[in-house]
C-alpha cells in the first residue's frame, strides 16, 4: 500500500485499487469512518466464519456501527455494532455464542482491546 496527497486528500493505492481519504466528506473517506469500516468489517469476516464452521445458514448480514468521539481530538471512546440477520437458522442464545466468537477472534477488535468500548445488538428480519 502507497498514499499519496493530492488535491486535497490521500489516495491509497493497493493492488490496483484507490481509496480516497479526507476530512471533507466530499473528499472522500474521513479518516474515523475507514477505522469503524475496518473494526466492522473484520467482525462482519469473523462471524461470517464462526457461522460457516457452524453450519449456521442466513441469506443476507449488515452491520450498522455508530461511533462515539470525546475530548479536544475527537477520540474514538466507542463503537456500537448493531448486527442485522437475513433469515438466518439459529436461536437467539446461539447467536450471542457467535457474536461472542466473532469479538474474541477478530485483530481489528483485539487491537483496541481495552482502549475503545465495542459494543453489539442483533436483530432478524
Amino acid at each position: 500500500m502507497k498514499l499519496i496527497y493530492e488535491n486535497d486528500r490521500w489516495v491509497a493505492n493497493a493492488d490496483q485499487r484507490q481509496l480516497h481519504i479526507s476530512g471533507n466528506e466530499e473528499a472522500g473517506y474521513r479518516p474515523y469512518q475507514l477505522f469503524t469500516s475496518a473494526i466492522a468489517g473484520c467482525f462482519g469476516e469473523m462471524v461470517i466464519h464462526v457461522c460457516e464452521k457452524k453450519r449456521i445458514s442466513y441469506q443476507g448480514l449488515t452491520i450498522t456501527p455508530e461511533t462515539t468521539r470525546e475530548g479536544t481530538v475527537n477520540k474514538i471512546t466507542h463503537i456500537h455494532l448493531h448486527m442485522i440477520f437475513e433469515s438466518i437458522s439459529t436461536s437467539d442464545e446461539q447467536l450471542e455464542k457467535v457474536m461472542k466468537l466473532a469479538l474474541k477472534h477478530c485483530s481489528m477488535v483485539q487491537s483496541v482491546n481495552g482502549t475503545i468500548d465495542i459494543t453489539l445488538s442483533h436483530e432478524r428480519i
